[in-house]
């Protein structure tokens, strides 16, 4: 019965009853909506900034921000238009992009981490100066005379699944194993539950924020690589607002906005919802700044929905010892949710000396 009632209140649970119904409203929008093949073809929606909610959910769980991650991919798009240009190959070109936009991650991640600087106010000016890199390197005209082999990441299907989807699929796979199973995942949870006294048990908290951003970065660069492939075309201004999709997908997907807590999972239930939610607004030809107002009020609720489900429990008897809701701005925080691969005082000998 315990087991049941954490099942019910978990956020992942109250996602997937938001999708069904998001999806059963898009269905009385359209007659094909249920079709296999259009289902499939409508997540090209929200791989792009999938991939970035992704490398940004790691740097929240550390109780940081990356707010230039759209920048970082406006450079890799051009970049990659600029090399193509000037005669590089394909596999050149895609490792470039990776460690080009990496850097720019790790650049963040120096500042933050090295120098102790807001993360918010850092990456608010990388935005800014990103932008304008991606500007120096693609001029203000588009490029669109990319060859088939520099499309087919993100403009192809295998069979009826793009590829682009697989491709999020094993990056979605790679992260859940990654923040669970390696030390890594560990020293992020507790670096997000509390730096200080990570510090002092030995995590290297400077060290693990330049990797969290590193990685963010080069998955923003995979995310301007599929770009190209499905809009065929690379431009300075390349997803350019699209910051406030991306914040809402992890924060609606359970991850704390205070670090510490997230999964995987929460977040791409969330980006499907988020993915049924457009889809459905498209089919009811909803104006794009109408849209935009559905988004924003859908990262207040689900930055104060969870606290406030929270705080109605408390006082109208959950008591003491019963499940917490995993949403983000959760107060009830328990060890297991902070650190899901266990405290690290249960394994003294992971814990490296401390600097």
């Amino acid at each position: 019965m315990t087991t049941m009632r954490s099942v019910l209140v978990r956020w992942e649970t109250l996602l997937v009853v938001l999708i069904v119904a998001a999806m059963a409203w898009s269905a009385t929008l359209s007659p094909y909506y249920f079709y296999l093949d259009q289902i499939l073809g409508s997540t090209r929606f929200f791989i792009i900034p999938g991939l970035m909610a992704l490398g940004l959910m790691m740097v929240v769980i550390q109780g940081e921000i990356d707010i230039s991650l759209t920048s970082t991919l406006a450079v890799g798009t051009t970049l990659a238009a600029t090399l193509q240009a000037a005669g590089w190959g394909l596999v050149p070109t895609f490792v470039a992009i990776i460690v080009v936009c990496a850097l720019l991650g790790a650049v963040n991640g120096i500042l933050v981490a090295g120098y102790g600087l807001p993360s918010l106010a850092v990456t608010l000016g990388t935005m800014g100066a990103y932008s304008g890199l991606a500007y120096v390197i693609g001029g203000e005209q588009g490029y669109s005379a990319f060859p088939d082999s520099f499309t087919w990441l993100g403009g192809s299907d295998l069979g009826i699944v793009p590829v682009s989807l697989i491709v999020f699929c094993l990056v979605a796979v790679t992260a859940a194993v990654t923040l669970r199973s390696t030390v890594f995942g560990r020293f992020s949870y507790a670096i997000g539950a509390g730096a200080t006294a990570a510090a002092f048990g030995g995590v290297p908290v400077r060290r693990s924020k330049i990797v969290a951003y590193t990685l963010a970065g080069a998955l923003a660069g995979l995310g301007a690589l599929i770009w190209i492939g499905q809009y065929a075309s690379a431009r300075a201004d390349n997803a350019d607002g699209g910051i406030l999709f991306v914040v809402t997908a992890v924060v609606l997907g359970g991850v704390s906005i205070n670090g510490g807590k997230g999964t995987v999972l929460g977040v791409v239930l969330s980006l499907f919802l988020l993915g049924t939610l457009s889809n459905g607004l498209g089919l009811a030809n909803v104006a794009g700044p109408t849209q935009t107002l559905i988004l924003g009020t859908l990262l207040v609720v689900s930055v104060a929905g969870p606290r406030l489900y929270a705080m109605a429990r408390q006082r109208f008897g959950g008591g003491q010892g019963t499940p917490q809701v995993s949403g983000s701005g959760d107060p009830g925080r328990r060890r297991s949710d902070t650190d899901p691969a266990g405290s690290l005082s249960k394994d003294p000998a992971a814990e490296p000396a401390r600097p």
